[in-house]
């Protein structure tokens, strides 16, 4: 057990918390400083790391854009994802390449234990094991933390840590609180406890805080279950990797990360999961116990909409005589299932009734069952599209803090504020902000600072008005250029492998694109064909491949061909970019006084002062403001400049 030590170690970049935000923020503060013990990671568990605490998934809608981008700017979990993944599916494959979403079902133990390597090969992160109790404050800026009693990974375990900037990423652990039924146990994730500390030194701090929740399902004994009987959803034959660095080929190359190393595609075995369905019996039975289960009474903090509990589902749609659950191995390591749709905070006796009468589940053993947890989170409006806070320079906030859900939002927040921190870290403006037009994580990080989240925040491809900019093909194109500028890219050999990557794909873009202006089909233009509804990307690969006389990277086929197939639509929303500008970098002083802005209606002044927008245009975007309002807020800003 290492002992406290009176020596005050100094870091330019401190994060609390090892889940998906904190490794990411870790990582790319790594990136950014280089330097050896740069960076210290606090986390109370060291040994849950990079831990899948609900669905032991990566990606989906919108979410595996989010994860092409997090790999485009130097992140790491495109690359654990690739490395773990044992049901790799594109989702939305038969829809048009902006909706498009890659997905895996990932090997929980493996997927911590890769992220785990990623971060011990890194010399620049140092993992503290200790719970942080307080900020040392220098005026109104955060210089450094305060840590609680643990055993500590260290030769030395200090009291305080020393820091240019600090990333807070609790997850679900601030004073977190699980239900199953009446049965309530401190915590934010089954077997751990909460977090207590910082939310009274948040509050001291004069951060206002709310409370959300989740839920999660029960996991069941994958060799009690029936599974002869239920339908496969078998894993794509030609799986699709998050990660630019990962080779399509069936040949390991590539990159490497202590022992994680760039997979064979698959890497681990193949793994079907089965789809089953719930019961009208047992919907009869939730009925009859609806008063039991705290998430549906309103006992609890608002949850996700998107993912409603069976309870909730039973009740919302009284019509339904079942609804439809997969059973998704967790582990090719261990017989854990999860029941991906039925997530719950009903008592165990009323789970049973619902799992038992599931077709194939008969007899399933059940290994643990669901509960919804409760945690608190800094309402965002406090936060800048950075990740820092408005209240304190040197705090930044990452993660389901902020009032997210998900570990694909979770990442590219941390990713954010972790590039953010290590710029403050070294005396240069945090000012790494991405526009709605260049990435989902821009979207993400915009909706977070102009909108009141009343449920946790979910990414979906409806929320982003560009979304035809921000395919999931094109993420290399459209980000590693900014990852290059900022440096995130020039210190390490993986980070060099992606800029050779991204200047071989420049180069077989522009080959290709001279292929297709001088190739024709039918007597046609190539390029013209490819606006042919019935002209496929397998006949353009073939045509491309025939008339140049070798082959092509599929991903850069796949992205040339969406923008030629699109370039009319393209450049209409280019061109709505290219006016909306103006009013988006149009900055806002931060000393104005909304408050004495009497002649703007009331509830616009009040949106205003709330959340302190840095520009026009997220002034634009904030709830009960109007262009009306935004005319008006323009002269008056110009009589305070």
């Amino acid at each position: 057990m290492g002992e406290r030590s009176g020596h005050i170690p100094v870091f330019p970049v401190v994060v609390i918390g090892g889940g998906h935000a904190g490794v990411e923020a870790a990582w790319a503060a790594a990136n950014l400083l280089g330097d050896e013990r740069s960076v210290a990671l606090v986390t109370l568990r060291p040994d849950t790391i990079g831990a899948m605490s609900c669905n032991p998934a990566i990606g989906g809608l919108a979410k595996g854009q989010l994860v092409n981008e997090i790999d485009a700017l130097g992140g790491l979990m495109g690359l654990a994802a690739d490395a773990t993944g044992i049901n790799f599916a594109l989702l939305n494959r038969s829809r048009g390449p902006a909706v498009r979403g890659p997905r895996t079902q990932s090997d929980k133990h493996a997927y911590a234990r890769a992220i785990r390597s990623m971060i011990d090969a890194r010399p620049e992160i140092v993992v503290y094991e200790a719970a942080v109790e307080n900020f040392v404050l220098e005026g109104d800026r955060v210089v450094g933390v305060q840590l609680g009693p643990g055993t500590g990974e260290n030769l030395d375990f200090p009291a305080e840590l020393r820091t240019g900037a600090v990333v807070l990423t609790t997850g679900t652990f601030m004073r977190g609180l699980m239900h199953t039924g009446e049965e309530k146990t401190a915590g934010g994730r089954h077997g751990e406890g909460p977090s207590i500390g910082i939310s009274a030194e948040l509050t001291r701090l004069g951060f206002e805080l709310g409370r959300l929740r989740t839920g999660t399902p029960p996991r069941l004994k994958r060799s009690t279950i029936e599974w002869d009987r239920l339908e496969d959803q078998p894993p794509d034959e030609f799986p699709e990797p998050f990660s630019a660095l990962t080779p399509l080929t069936g040949e390991r190359g590539g990159w490497a990360v202590g022992n994680v190393q760039a997979p064979r595609f698959p890497v681990l075995t193949p793994t079907a999961c089965k789809k089953t369905s719930t019961a009208p019996e047992a919907h009869e039975h939730v009925r009859q116990n609806l008063h039991r289960a705290p998430m549906f009474r309103g006992d609890l903090a608002p949850g996700p909409r998107y993912c409603p509990s069976i309870e909730d589902k039973v009740h919302r749609f009284a019509e339904r005589t079942s609804h439809t659950v997969f059973l998704e191995p967790e582990s090719l390591e261990s017989d854990w299932v999860y029941c991906n749709g039925i997530a719950t905070s009903l008592p165990a006796d009323v789970q049973e009734v619902v799992v038992r009468t599931m077709p194939g589940c008969t007899n399933a053993h059940v290994y643990r069952w669901g509960y919804a947890v409760e945690y608190d989170m800094v309402r965002p409006h406090q936060i800048e599209a950075t990740g820092r806070t408005k209240r304190y320079d040197g705090l930044f906030l990452a993660g389901q803090i902020n009032g997210t859900s998900g570990y694909e939002e979770a990442a590219a927040q941390g990713l954010v504020a972790g590039v953010n921190a290590a710029l403050m870290a070294t005396d240069r403006e945090p000012c790494f902000v991405l526009g709605r037009d260049e990435a989902y994580i821009g979207v993400l990080m915009d909706d977070l600072v102009t909108r009141t989240p009343v449920e946790p925040y979910r990414m979906f491809t409806s929320r982003a008005e560009h979304r035809l900019l921000l395919r999931s093909d094109n993420a290399v194109e459209r980000l590693t250029p900014k990852a290059i500028e900022l440096g995130l890219l020039s210190r390490t050999d993986l980070g060099k492998q992606r800029v050779a990557l991204f200047e071989a794909r420049q180069r077989e873009t522009e080959t290709l694109r001279a292929v297709v202006a001088a190739a024709r089909v039918d007597g046609h233009p190539m390029a013209h064909a490819l606006r042919w509804p019935q002209y496929n990307d397998a006949q353009f690969e073939r045509d491309v491949t025939a008339h140049a006389n070798r082959t092509f990277d599929p991903r850069v086929l796949r992205m040339v061909s969406a923008e030629i197939r699109y370039e009319p639509y393209i450049q209409r929303q280019a061109g709505e970019v290219k006016r909306q500008r103006e009013m988006e970098r149009k900055r806002i002083p931060t000393h104005v006084d909304y408050r004495t802005m009497t002649s703007l209606r009331t509830e616009a002044r009040q949106s205003l002062d709330r959340f302190r927008p840095a520009t026009f245009g997220q002034a634009s975007r904030l709830e009960g403001v109007t262009p009306a309002d935004l005319t008006l807020l323009a002269v008056l800003v110009s009589r305070q400049a």
